[in-house]
């Protein structure tokens, strides 16, 4: 199969999906001849390649990861390794495949006796999906601090958290003090691309219901109070399953505030038992468990996808394709793979697609009645498709 040469014509088509009120419509070469189109929805996310008026395929971007019914993040403030009961509730979701967030305050692992924790984060719970997200340099309510005593809590915080190799996004407000715009300004300009804060407003659980693209604010994301004291709303499974239900039926992201797991005497506490029961039930349904900074990363580049689409081909229906896939953002941050649905015209009959360079050390992919599911980054490389009969 010859992939790059013996080439007729090149046309180039794109389409750059520049926000949500991007009108659907058809862009295609210059050239009359060809008549090679890729046309996109209303909101960026699916796109159609033609040729004459015959589709070629369809290329769809999932609302969430691997196509699931909605998406959960478990967030835990507590300092991992600071209280061994803490490992409690990260080694339940490692064990049932679940991912999990915990806080860093970055003034808690200064001391010596403390720093070798870090190596052990980085070692034991990265590479297991369990993240952390920043939590201030100090533990306190920001919006009483004022915007630069706000900015250099959050901007020491992301510092060290660089410095320490922990790959900072994500972050959640201590109490829940980021209410204020300027708090969450200086949080933003600090480098953090989403904020968590906390909702007593069952209506607000839900983030991204439906066709929702877009978070009310990415710098106060609601979540679910989990406890039992201390201002906890939510004590127990039974009281979480009808919430966890309701966000697979929205195709919501919805985000659970959990302390004290398995820690009688501390704050909110929530039982380990119930927690586990709250993992069991999310790994049996179709949320998608993803960190809170992968979830944030997911939405954020599907929001902005643009895919380009170069076909080689004569007279004849292409079967050679050249497709970049961008969002247009900085790659250092923003490298969540965006899964696509492929959906090929049935006439064609295409069996294989092969994918240069290879995605994971994988190049062959088989093609199963019509569709084919790729998970990709959106990061501006260049692929060559070749579509098998």
């Amino acid at each position: 199969m010859h992939w790059k040469n013996s080439v007729l014509m090149t046309v180039l088509m794109g389409l750059v999906a520049s926000g949500c009120s991007t009108k659907p419509g058809p862009t295609q070469s210059a050239s009359t001849t060809t008549r090679f189109k890729i046309y996109s929805d209303e909101d960026q996310s699916s796109y159609v390649v033609r040729h004459l008026e015959e589709t070629i395929f369809t290329i769809k971007a999932t609302k969430w990861h691997d196509g699931a019914r909605g998406a959960i993040s478990l967030t835990y403030d507590a300092p991992w390794g600071v209280d061994p009961r803490f490992k409690q509730a990260t080694n339940a979701a490692i064990k049932r495949n679940l991912c999990m967030d915990m806080e860093m305050v970055t003034s808690k692992y200064l001391s010596t006796s403390r720093r070798p924790l870090i190596d052990r984060i980085r070692r034991e719970l990265l590479p297991n999906g369990v993240h952390v997200f920043g939590h201030g340099h100090t533990h306190v309510r920001h919006d009483e601090l004022g915007f630069d005593a706000a900015y250099e809590s959050f901007k020491t915080d992301f510092g060290l958290m660089v410095e320490w190799g922990l790959k900072p996004r994500a972050y959640a407000y201590p109490h829940s003090s980021g209410k204020h715009i300027s708090t969450q300004l200086a949080n933003k300009q600090a480098g953090f691309i989403a904020a968590r804060g906390g909702t007593n407003n069952p209506d607000e659980y839900y983030i991204c219901p439906a066709d929702v693209r877009e978070p009310d604010n990415w710098y106060f994301l609601p979540s679910v109070v989990m406890g039992i004291k201390d201002g906890g709303d939510i004590p127990s499974h039974q009281m979480l399953a009808p919430i966890l239900a309701r966000a697979e039926t929205l195709d919501a992201w919805i985000i659970l505030m959990y302390h004290s797991i398995g820690v009688p005497e501390g704050w909110a506490y929530y039982p380990l038992e119930e927690f586990e029961r709250n993992l069991d039930y999310i790994a049996d349904s179709s949320l998608w468990s993803g960190n809170l900074d992968d979830v944030a990363a997911y939405i954020q580049e599907r929001n902005s996808l643009d895919i380009n689409v170069v076909g080689f081909f004569g007279s004849a229906l292409p079967k050679e394709f050249e497709m970049t896939i961008s969002d247009h953002l900085d790659n250092a941050i923003y490298d969540q793979p965006l899964t696509f649905d492929l959906t090929f015209n049935p006439e064609i009959e295409v069996q294989k697609v092969y994918i240069d360079p290879s995605i994971n050390g994988q190049s062959s992919f088989r093609v199963t009645d019509d569709q084919l599911r790729l998970h990709m980054v959106p990061d501006e490389k260049r692929y060559t498709l070749a579509l098998e009969d």
